[in-house]
């Protein structure tokens, strides 16, 4: 049956216009004040693919050779080899090019860019003409995805279609109007899933397919139309397009009706045979020709590279760098169609077998550095020399006090002292561990620190809405246990940057109460800032990632309003309680400034998370 699949006849001037098509989007990915609508390349390589693919399945219908098989498996070999190249090659490269936090995105997107369902990723994700989409440098896949979406359902439509002898002009033509409606509903409702999902984009591919069917039914009556006519059409759709590149822009509500000008001008040039003049003499020249042929690798290495750029640059990617980048896309997407696709462009299963393989693969490795927070240990080693890493537990703390089961528990530990002072909180009390524990080991003292994750250090009745009976009652267990150890001094509570309601205020000052109630000394610590920014970007990653903030200063107008909320509700309560309050805050601010560097390193670890050097200096005034 694979031997009768037939393929349908080659036209020059349909890869000029997928040359054209790619230059327009690589003009606006480059230069978008240039090209303002050069995206709509995407909708002419869609009007392409649905005139392709649809009459490929038709001529092989009619001759009695269309096989479901044979026509997913070139799709396979034409599709998979030039995809898996660039998702490899981000991934190697992104290993060390990306933070975590952003390998960890890009680790989805090679997922679904592996899967084909990038656009359904990126619509609860973001916009396509939104600023930061070029440090994206997977966002391009969502068109690929489309299209692909479009394959795994249209052969079985038009086949059926076909075996029940159903119109298909006026059977594709009712389609077309349904999609295009749904684009024209969603433009106005919801504009970026009208832009991504292939209920809203479908009619595009649609309109090539209705060239296609045209055609086939049609084939006599356009080759008797007058050359005149042909080019008629030519020049009108040529108008349409370049109209679209250039008055387009971001700002237009894209596709809605916007939309008509590049598919309707790419649907006229289509009909308008390779015979008429804007096709026979532009569109069919060896230039465009050869830019068509390598259009589909150019599409993908392009935007790879200057997202990398951008990313690399910090935004800051000159002209003369966008052309050099351009012009090694061009050279990789030769090299790619010359030496790479066609290695299975041919053959036969076993290829299709190894490309399915190989596809999976990848996407499972992306999938893996997502759910794997970004492999995160590719900059712990950088991290951890510019302020060292907090430590959770050691053997000896978990031993003497295995009794709470607390989740992470620390000693600093002198001598055959008993332990006369406790840190309690949720994890954000690793960051005051370090600098009290200096404190204390110079005053010759022992120092523990214990708790859960998320738990905040309050006591809690089983009535309260925000009691667990996991957590919370092992929190009360370990406050009630403190309070009645006679070694016990003092007690600290930390906790994270939560905008107290009445109830937690209530709940933290009736713990206050209690444990002095008990003859503890009571100490509030008020959590550092949290940063707007990875600290990491202050100092780089070695060796393709320069350092992206060298100022590294936390602006003070940029910090969340729910932690100058939360330091001013906490000061209130040390101060009706009388208890010390430790301001962190104070030790790491001035003025309206945050540093979050030092002579030896990082104050901060994380957005959140001091490193130890930066706990040391934050609690250097702690007796004060």
């Amino acid at each position: 049956m694979y031997s009768k699949y037939q393929s349908i006849a080659y036209r020059k001037d349909i890869d000029g216009l997928r040359a054209l098509a790619v230059l327009s989007t690589i003009a606006y990915h480059a230069f978008p004040n240039f090209a303002s609508g050069g995206f709509i390349g995407v909708d002419i390589f869609f009007v392409i693919s649905g005139f392709l693919i649809t009459k490929i399945i038709i001529e092989n219908l009619a001759s009695n050779s269309f096989s479901f098989a044979e026509f997913y498996s070139r799709r396979i070999r034409r599709i998979f080899p030039a995809l898996f190249l660039i998702l490899v090659t981000c991934y190697a490269f992104g290993w060390y090019a990306l933070y975590a936090s952003e390998y960890k995105k890009l680790g989805l997107h090679i997922a679904a860019g592996a899967g084909f369902v990038q656009n359904f990723v990126l619509l609860n994700e973001i916009a396509y003409f939104e600023k930061n989409v070029d440090t994206k440098p997977l966002i391009h896949l969502w068109s690929l995805s489309i299209e692909e979406q479009f394959y795994l359902l249209w052969p079985a439509i038009i086949w059926i279609l076909y075996k029940t002898r159903i119109n298909l002009f006026g059977a594709v033509l009712c389609l077309v109007l349904i999609s295009f409606s749904i684009n024209i509903y969603s433009i106005q409702s919801d504009p970026i899933n009208a832009f991504y999902s292939p209920l809203s984009r479908f009619w595009e591919l649609l309109v090539g397919a209705l060239c296609a069917c045209f055609s086939f039914r049609n084939s006599q009556d356009i080759r008797q139309l007058s050359q005149t006519n042909l080019n008629l059409f030519s020049y009108i759709g040529m108008l349409l397009i370049t109209i679209a590149i250039f008055l387009i822009s971001a700002k237009n509500s894209f596709p809605g009706w916007w939309a008509l000008l590049p598919t309707i001008g790419t649907a006229l040039l289509i009909s308008a045979t390779s015979e008429a003049s804007v096709n026979k003499v532009f569109l069919s020249n060896n230039v465009m020709v050869w830019l068509g042929v390598i259009s589909y690798p150019l599409y993908l290495w392009h935007w790879i590279l200057l997202s990398f750029g951008q990313i690399i640059t910090t935004g800051k990617l000159s002209d003369l760098y966008k052309i050099t980048l351009i012009a090694t896309a061009i050279g990789l997407a030769f090299l790619t169609n010359r030496y790479w696709e066609c290695l299975f462009r041919h053959k036969g299963k076993k290829v299709v077998i190894f490309l399915i393989t190989t596809m999976t693969l990848i996407g499972y490795q992306g999938w893996s550095a997502y759910i794997r927070d970004g492999l995160d240990f590719r900059h712990r080693n950088i991290l951890d020399i510019n302020g060292g890493v907090l430590s959770h537990n050691d053997i000896e703390c978990e031993k003497k006090l295995y009794s709470y089961e607390t989740f992470f528990c620390k000693l600093s530990y002198v001598g055959q002292q008993s332990i006369e002072t406790v840190l309690i909180g949720d994890s954000v009390a690793h960051n005051s561990f370090p600098g009290l524990e200096r404190y204390y080991l110079s005053n010759k003292k022992s120092f523990v620190m214990m708790g859960w994750p998320g738990q905040l250090p309050f006591l809690q009745l089983p009535y309260h809405e925000n009691y667990s009976i996991e957590s919370s009652e092992k929190m009360n267990r370990l406050i009630v246990g403190l309070s009645h150890d006679e070694n016990i001094r003092e007690v600290i509570l930390g906790m994270h940057d939560i905008d107290l309601n009445n109830l937690q205020k209530f709940q933290l000052e009736k713990t206050i109460e209690y444990l002095i109630s008990n003859g503890k000394k009571v100490i509030l610590i008020g959590p550092p800032p949290p940063l707007s920014f990875n600290p990491i970007e202050c100092i780089g990653m070695p060796p393709f990632r320069p350092i992206h903030n060298k100022e590294c200063i936390q602006n003070v107008n940029d910090i969340r309003p729910e932690y100058l909320n939360s330091r001013i509700k906490l000061k209130k309560i040390a101060e009706n309680s009388n208890i010390k309050f430790f301001d962190t805050y104070q030790q790491i601010c001035i003025n309206n400034a945050c540093s979050v560097k030092m002579e030896n390193g990082l104050v901060y670890r994380t957005k959140s998370y001091l490193t130890i050097s930066g706990s040391q200096k934050v609690f250097q005034k702690f007796n004060q």
